[in-house]
């Protein structure tokens, strides 16, 4: 029950900056969709303010629910939400090219939203039972394969931004419960060789290169980089056998890179067949938006412009021409941040930025100070997920990440990550009134 002493105990300041960043967010959803030559609004922020009223509801809810309870249910509430997530990935409403939504009549949910939570209850459970044997390279794998299911299932839908949030949310969560950090760095830098070759070959096909690179044209080939990566990888598998047999240094210093690199040659072909053209294209276009002014680096310019537009002080509440004449694309979702930006300038932009910014730091005080290690790791999760669709959100839309459609928490328009999130903020809320106990 919500009794005075559960109100007395509440993290009041962390739901106050919710509740403000929540309102700003609807004024500036209200604002992108208003008509300054009819004089109308597109009503999108009615939908925004009874989601955030069902979102309270559940932040409130999630609050006085011990929670530990969600660690007693962590595999059934992972199994119920990816259940619903295959589901919606068959048999959803395709909006966009993307399956990722089940429509209930007048309004639809994205499950993907709710698997980032469920995903990071489990993993802290996990992470809790496991945590002496964590330093493992092999106690990885289920980490691994606890994320990388759901992530699979929601590249099928295709979702390719919902899906690159989970990776950076493991990754911090591992750090945290201790996972030996040369092994993390050895994952990323498999990764990062893993798109070394597609983005290269992808941008020399769609620059009309014609130049030759003996081992950027040896590399085209997937066959070729198949069999050099498991070259490598024979080479790295004699060099462990001879450190096992006879413990010489040196051949650390073989098999480590050599495996490495044998991986990410091997991920260079998987992507290379997976990935979609304007995915990789994406990821191009934001270190050269004007590879496609007209396509795929549209949104990126008219962001910057809005944003630059907009000065110190911006040009006033519904007076953005870039946003209220129509050349902001994707104005109340992934580029509310623009509208921000050119309507109150820096110094709206900074408060914001700064009300965001203590979302975050109240959720890694709690983190730090809950004395249970699910405790802490759940809201070390629950922090990342938000801190990571801030990051990731702003740097699209100032050109410094790829166009990836992931929403702004609290700000964008969207019932179900705006549910998530607020989800998320009441079990943070637990945590804070329940941290001293445990």
């Amino acid at each position: 029950m919500l009794g005075r002493d559960s109100i007395s105990r509440m993290d009041l300041s962390l739901i106050a900056a919710v509740i403000v960043v929540v309102a700003f967010g609807i004024l500036m959803i209200y604002s992108a969709g208003f008509d300054p030559i009819d004089k109308i609004n597109s009503g999108l922020y009615k939908k925004q303010i009874l989601w955030f009223i069902i979102g309270m509801v559940f932040l409130l809810f999630l609050s006085v629910i011990n929670y530990k309870q969600l660690g007693d249910y962590a595999l059934y509430i992972y199994g119920a939400m990816f259940l619903v997530l295959v589901v919606t990935t068959f048999f959803g409403r395709p909006i966009r090219g993307t399956s990722a939504w089940l429509s209930f009549g007048i309004f639809s949910i994205q499950p993907s939203e709710f698997m980032k939570l469920a995903s990071v209850i489990l993993l802290a459970k996990y992470l809790e039972l496991k945590e002496r044997d964590i330093s493992k390279f092999r106690e990885l794998l289920i980490p691994f394969l606890i994320i990388f299911i759901p992530v699979l299932v929601i590249l099928k839908q295709p979702d390719f931004g919902t899906a690159c949030i989970f990776i950076p949310v493991l990754f911090t969560m591992l750090f945290v419960a201790g996972a030996d950090v040369s092994h993390l760095v050895a994952i990323i830098s498999a990764a990062s060789i893993a798109l070394i070759f597609p983005m290269i070959i992808t941008y020399r096909e769609w620059a009309g290169y014609t130049g030759s690179n003996f081992l950027l044209d040896l590399f085209v080939n997937k066959d070729v980089l198949f069999t050099v990566s498991g070259i490598i990888l024979a080479i790295a598998a004699a060099a462990f056998t001879a450190h096992y047999f006879f413990k010489k240094p040196f051949l650390r210093r073989i098999y480590i890179p050599a495996s490495v690199f044998s991986m990410g040659l091997m991920l260079s072909v998987v992507i290379q067949k997976l990935f979609k053209v304007y995915q990789k294209k994406r990821i191009l276009v934001f270190l050269n938006p004007d590879l496609d002014p007209h396509g795929s680096g549209y949104n990126i310019i008219q962001s910057k412009v809005a944003i630059g537009s907009g000065g110190i002080a911006g040009k006033g509440f519904l007076q953005g021409t870039q946003s209220q004449l129509g050349f902001l694309p994707e104005k109340t979702t992934d580029f509310v941040f623009s509208v921000v930006a050119e309507e109150f300038g820096l110094i709206g932009s900074v408060i914001l930025l700064g009300l965001l910014a203590f979302i975050i730091f109240r959720g890694l005080q709690i983190a730090l100070s809950t004395k249970d290690k699910f405790g802490a790791l759940l809201a070390t999760g629950i922090t990342s997920i938000v801190f990571f669709h801030i990051l990731i959100n702003i740097g699209m839309v100032i050109g410094i990440m790829p166009v990836t459609g992931l929403p702004l928490c609290f700000v964008s328009y969207g019932g179900s990550n705006l549910f998530m999130a607020m989800m998320g903020m009441g079990i943070l809320n637990s945590i804070s009134m329940n941290r001293s106990m445990y």
